[in-house]
C-alpha cells in the first residue's frame, strides 16, 4: 500500500511550474512561438495509480494546489497520468480540476480480455471440450514460452504468478493478443460462437452488463458485439465525464502489440 501511494504522488505545484518554464524557454529560444501557443497540456500525477490487485482513488483535496495552479495558466490544462479503474465519480471530479484529458490503456484492454474470457466459459458451456478454442490456457501457454512483456512485473510464487498473468490490473497479457496462437484461438473462439446461439441464462451469469442490453433489444447476442458493448462502456465513463465538464474526451491508448 505504501508504495501505491508513493508511486502515485501528486506532482507538486513547484515541479509542474519547472517543467513548464523549462518547456516554454526551450521553445521560445529556438523561435517556435507559434507551435508553443499551440500547446494545450502537460502531463502531470494527479494522485491516482494501480498496481496488480488495488487502486490509488482519486483525492481532490490532495490535488487541491495543482489544480489552482493550471488554473491560473491560459490555455493549459493537465493530462491526468494512469486514470484506469478510477470510479467515474472520480472521472468527473478530475476533469472539474483541470485534469481534462483522461488517459487510459490497461483498463480498456482488462475490458476486452474480461469479455473474452468470459465467452471462453460460455463456449465450454455449449461446446465439447474437444472443438473448444482453449483460448485461456493459450494465452498463458504463450506468456510463459515468452515472459519478456510480464516476469518484471509480476513477482511471488508460481501460482501468484498466474493468477497475476490472467487477472493482474496492469494487464500485462495485452501484449499477447497478436501473437499468432492466441489470435489463432480467439479466431476459434468466435467463429465456435458463431454456429451456436448464445442462451440468455448463460449471457446473464458471465456478461450480466451486456445480458441487460441484449433483452432490453439494443444489442445482438453476438460475440463480436458482446466485446465492443463490453469495452465502450468502460469509455463510456470517460466520455461521460470529459463530456459533462465540458472537456474534449480525449483518450490515449496504452500500447498494444
Amino acid at each position: 500500500e505504501a508504495s501505491l501511494a508513493q508511486a502515485g504522488a501528486v506532482t507538486s505545484p513547484q515541479a509542474a511550474r519547472r517543467t513548464l518554464d523549462v518547456h516554454r524557454r526551450a521553445f521560445l529560444e529556438n523561435e517556435l512561438h507559434g507551435a508553443w501557443r499551440r500547446v494545450i497540456a502537460m502531463v502531470v500525477q494527479p494522485g491516482v495509480d494501480f498496481d496488480q490487485s488495488s487502486i490509488q482513488h482519486y483525492d481532490a483535496d490532495a490535488a487541491t494546489e495543482l489544480s489552482a495552479f493550471v488554473a491560473e495558466q491560459p490555455g493549459l490544462v493537465f493530462e491526468a497520468h494512469s486514470t484506469d479503474y478510477q470510479r467515474e465519480t472520480a472521472l468527473h471530479a478530475m476533469v472539474r480540476d483541470h485534469f481534462a484529458i483522461l488517459k487510459v490503456g490497461p483498463a480498456a484492454t482488462f475490458a476486452l480480455r474480461e469479455a473474452l474470457f468470459a465467452l471462453c466459459q460460455i463456449e465450454e458451456e455449449l461446446l465439447p471440450a474437444h472443438a473448444t478454442s482453449q483460448l485461456m490456457q493459450v494465452l498463458d501457454d504463450v506468456m510463459v514460452a515468452k515472459p519478456k512483456n510480464w516476469i518484471k512485473h509480476y513477482l511471488g510464487t508460481p501460482d501468484e504468478q498466474r493468477l497475476m498473468r490472467r487477472y493482474g490490473l496492469s494487464d500485462r497479457c495485452r501484449y499477447y493478443w497478436g501473437e499468432p496462437e492466441v489470435a489463432a484461438a480467439v479466431a476459434k473462439l468466435l467463429a465456435n460462437l458463431d454456429t451456436v446461439a448464445i442462451p440468455l441464462p448463460l449471457l446473464s451469469q458471465h456478461l450480466p452488463e451486456q445480458y441487460l442490453a441484449v433483452v432490453q433489444g439494443s444489442l445482438p447476442a453476438q460475440a463480436p458485439a458482446l466485446i465492443e458493448h463490453k469495452i465502450g462502456s468502460l469509455l463510456a465513463q470517460y466520455a461521460r465525464a470529459c463530456n459533462r465538464n465540458a472537456a474534449v474526451p480525449v483518450i490515449a491508448e496504452a500500447a498494444i502489440c
